[in-house]
């Protein structure tokens, strides 16, 4: 074959080519026989894509990459992830929903998808929304995963949201939040004051001590039965917890998504269960 060259007398490799308006086009065909082109305005821009082209074949990323948008890979996530519990999976699986499917970065192609990118949609999220940096925190946390799961699949060659967060808290100077324990004093003045016959807030006394006393969770709390409970020895068996969330599509008898469900607790302890002796 005659060698090719562009119109400054440059040579041109096997599979460049250059059209009458003076761009550049590269043409390759994968291992599963499909055609591809790429185009340039300049020989040096044709070929650094022709060596970014031969980096995925080398690293075995998938030209087909270039079609998936985030969102789909969000979508395979949803449908393979295991070994969360069920009221964990609906809080990330809502995080994405509410706060990047909607968003550009959700609805563009994950090879096109740059760490400055995550990083504008991560301050958006702090700036313009105002969100707490623990939501963000979640969303950073499914986003992770999701983009772990290109990674994986070889639709890319590396997680670019890896230490995101991180950098977001130190270009806001965003430090840790400890949270201050009520003070026996303070416990039982609230307990005082919910004790109160004439207090509106009344009925939530036992559930307040019970939680002050224990240590319980909320949902852990929520969910005891009598059985649970052995007054003559004092303690309380803690083996599931209550939880509230959406059930995609199963609807209860009312016809709701959302609804109460039992679940095991959050810590995975001996049995999957614990105790708490009342005082």
């Amino acid at each position: 074959m005659a060698a090719r060259y562009d119109n400054r007398r440059r040579k041109l490799k096997t599979g460049e080519y250059q059209k009458e308006n003076g761009d550049y086009l590269f043409r390759w065909t994968t291992r599963d026989g499909k055609r591809h082109t790429v185009g340039a305005t300049t020989l040096e821009e044709l070929r650094c894509k022709e060596e970014e082209i031969a980096r995925d074949k080398a690293d075995g990323i998938k030209e087909s990459a270039k079609n998936i948008l985030l969102n789909d890979i969000f979508s395979l996530w949803k449908a393979t992830k295991r070994g969360l519990k069920a009221n964990t999976y609906q809080s990330y699986v809502w995080c994405y929903e509410q706060y990047v499917w909607e968003d550009p970065v959700g609805q563009t192609p994950i090879q096109a998808l740059k760490r400055s990118d995550l990083k504008r949609f991560y301050n958006r999220l702090y700036e313009d929304r105002h969100l707490k940096i623990g939501t963000i925190d979640n969303v950073h946390t499914v986003l992770h995963q999701v983009i772990q799961i290109a990674v994986d699949d070889d639709y890319i060659r590396k997680n670019i949201s890896d230490n995101l967060l991180k950098e977001l808290k130190q270009s806001h100077n965003i430090g840790e939040k400890h949270k201050r324990a009520l003070t026996v004093p303070e416990q039982k003045l609230f307990l005082d004051f919910l004790k109160q016959e004439t207090n509106q807030y009344n009925h939530w006394y036992n559930i307040f001590a019970v939680m002050l006393g224990t240590g319980m969770r909320v949902g852990e709390c929520t969910g005891l039965r009598w059985e649970d409970i052995d007054l003559e020895k004092g303690i309380i068996t803690v083996s599931h917890t209550l939880v509230y969330f959406d059930h995609n599509d199963k609807l209860d008898a009312k016809g709701k998504k959302c609804y109460f469900s039992i679940n095991t607790p959050k810590k995975k302890l001996a049995e999957d269960r614990f105790q708490c002796r009342i005082m």
